[in-house]
């Protein structure tokens, strides 16, 4: 689905006019519809006179209690898609907000290009169940294989996952649980991508060119070019059996773990990872197992139990 062909709903909390002004003129660029508040805690009363398909809320404004605001909003709007706006996106911090609700946790400088795959993965995933749930009953098992080249992953710029949608429409996964999975299986997706296949480092990001552009960045689009890191593939598997939602994702890179092999899978809270990243997948599944010293992660995810028609 094309957010450009159906314009997502945005209403934007930031209390930083000069925040405002750069991410109106972006959403304008976009095309997307959008109001804007000042106060985080203006939210309720906003919320309450018109739907949004995305909140996008700073959460460092001074005298409010950030995550006692969430809870706040989604006891009442349980269903709203929420993203938050953080100057430190750190594992405790991001971990926090997760399981308060949030779908996403964003450090500023904000990556308007995440924030763009986010509000892609969010209004799919939303307006995905009333389709689904006309064409589809009940699903009982199902398998599905993909290969994509690092250049198809770019291109498609989300990896398509119609059994969460499907789950979804039968009741099997709520709105929020589909969307974070399919944004967890996108963090997953991208690790093998830039960290996997094109042999990234994030503390590269920290490091400017003469030209201003950060070293993680410039290396990025040179690999993408060259077809040695560009042609290597990242393999997806779903698998929904019993219950049970398990997707694998592998890469073709070298992996970032120090153990041999042959060393027994590792699970999220053994690897040597940080950051809102990892918090994400941990947050929005069941189990995050790491293979391969890295080069393989599998999301496990239980599902509600649906009576069959």
């Amino acid at each position: 689905m094309s957010v450009a062909s159906t314009p997502p709903s945005i209403l934007l909390a930031d209390g930083d006019a000069h925040s405002r002004e750069v991410f109106g003129s972006f959403f304008e660029r976009r095309g997307w519809q959008y109001d804007v508040i000042p106060d985080s805690r203006l939210l309720g009363a906003a919320l309450d006179k018109s739907p949004y398909d995305i909140v996008i809320a700073d959460v460092a404004l001074p005298g409010v209690d950030s995550l006692q605001m969430l809870q706040d909003v989604l006891r009442k709007h349980p269903s709203q898609a929420i993203i938050a706006l953080s100057k430190d996106a750190s594992y405790d911090e991001a971990l926090s907000f997760f399981r308060s609700g949030a779908t996403d946790l964003l450090a500023r400088p904000i990556d308007f290009l995440w924030l763009e795959r986010i509000v892609q993965q969010v209004v799919c995933s939303r307006r995905h169940e009333e389709r689904e749930r006309i064409s589809y009953g009940f699903v009982t098992s199902e398998r599905t294989e993909m290969r994509f080249s690092c250049r198809d992953i770019i291109e498609l710029d989300t990896v398509p996952l119609p059994i969460v949608g499907r789950l979804q429409a039968i009741g099997a996964l709520d709105q929020h649980e589909a969307i974070r999975v399919r944004l967890a299986v996108q963090e997953a997706v991208l690790n093998a991508l830039e960290h996997g296949n094109l042999r990234l480092e994030s503390r590269w990001k920290e490091e400017l060119q003469p030209g201003g552009e950060d070293r993680f960045t410039a290396l990025r689009r040179e690999r993408l070019l060259d077809p040695s890191y560009a042609g290597l593939a990242i393999f997806v598997t779903v698998l929904y059996q019993d219950g049970m939602l398990e997707i694998e994702v592998k890469d073709e890179g070298q992996g970032f773990l120090n153990a041999p092999a042959s060393a027994a899978p590792r699970k999220s809270h053994d690897v040597p990872c940080s950051g809102r990243g990892l918090a994400l997948m941990s947050s929005a599944v069941d189990e995050v197992v790491f293979g391969k010293n890295g080069s393989e992660v599998t999301l496990r995810k239980a599902t509600k139990r649906v009576r069959s028609a």
